[in-house]
């Protein structure tokens, strides 16, 4: 496999890994590697399976980057950013996630090894998501394939927890909304962050429901504003490419979407008075490369419907 390596940054060394996450719409996850004074910080990990673990562990090793002997931050619960935590499960290997996020992420491994439905599929049900195209959609879903296989032992990082590598100091920022504790980093001398799934510049982060979250919704544009107050330069996104525009510019991008897909949610409620999340989300507007709602994927429809159920909950909360 060729390795997609690149240096994004000299002060400190900094370096994009691309992983390639074949046949996903996200189509690869960025791991980033960061290096100084003979330590090392690795970004996110990509999914469990093979053709990740090649590509990570290819570029780790043209680095000179152990995974015995590193720092490993996990920015979520995602497996497309976690699934291969477990390679990294050394005495000398420091795993750092958010206490919360973590705890999620254990109940998570624990029903997928028993067999057992999601806790968030309950949620989709009760919103006419069909059971049998449910399960389909959980069967398939790669979030769940690539899961990593059992826990790993973490050391919790909660906001404003300061991380040192060599001379490098980096400040860990709570962004909860893409998922309910997901953790993210900046560099405050060099003002560059880190942004997980927070910020994408190509695509707009899904925001989802969560068992025991009241408005994800909401509490992800309030993380939007959140980091507005930082003084950030360069953002190095989780997935796709780096972008010329700037935070601000950015941000208010992703705004304007959901006050779009609210007022079309809006718009379907006013058509279809009653309609439970499911038939509101067979009405909105979805990028289903040609399919119709009837025939897309349901691992497709299992994002929509996730998303509607979030854009529902936040319309309830903000009583609009």
């Amino acid at each position: 496999m060729l390795i997609h390596l690149e240096q994004v940054c000299s002060s400190p060394a900094i370096y994009k890994l691309y992983i390639p996450l074949t046949g996903n719409a996200l189509k690869n996850l960025n791991c980033y590697v960061l290096t100084d004074h003979g330590e090392s910080l690795v970004i996110d990990t990509g999914f469990r399976n093979e053709e990740c673990r090649t590509a990570l562990m290819g570029g780790l090793k043209e680095l000179g980057v152990s995974p015995e002997h590193t720092k490993l931050f996990l920015t979520h619960l995602h497996s497309d950013h976690c699934g291969l935590a477990e390679y990294f499960d050394y005495p000398d290997t420091t795993i750092y996630m958010g206490e919360a996020e973590y705890k999620r992420l254990q109940g998570i491994i624990a029903n997928i090894s028993a067999k057992a439905t999601w806790d968030s599929n309950a949620m989709l049900m009760a919103e006419g998501f069909p059971e049998e195209d449910l399960r389909t959609a959980t069967e398939t879903n790669p979030a769940r394939i690539f899961m990593s296989s059992r826990p790993f032992p973490v050391t919790f990082v909660h906001g404003g927890d300061i991380l040192q590598v060599g001379g490098v100091k980096l400040e860990v920022l709570s962004v909860p909304g893409h998922t309910p504790d997901q953790m993210i980093l900046y560099l405050p001398e060099q003002k560059i962050l880190f942004s997980g799934d927070h910020v994408l510049f190509d695509i707009t982060p899904n925001i989802t429901c969560w068992p025991g979250v009241r408005d994800p919704l909401g509490d992800y544009l309030k993380s939007l504003d959140k980091i507005l107050t930082y003084e950030i330069e360069t953002v190095f996104p989780g997935h796709r490419n780096l972008s010329d525009k700037t935070l601000p510019q950015r941000i208010q991008e992703i705004k304007r979407h959901h006050k779009r897909r609210l007022s079309e949610v809006r718009e379907v409620l006013r058509a279809h008075p009653g309609a439970n999340a499911y038939e509101v989300a067979s009405h909105l507007t979805w990028s289903l490369h040609g399919a119709t709602w009837e025939t897309a994927p349901k691992s497709q429809q299992w994002f929509a419907v996730g998303e509607t159920i979030a854009h529902l909950n936040h319309l309830r909360a903000s009583d609009k």
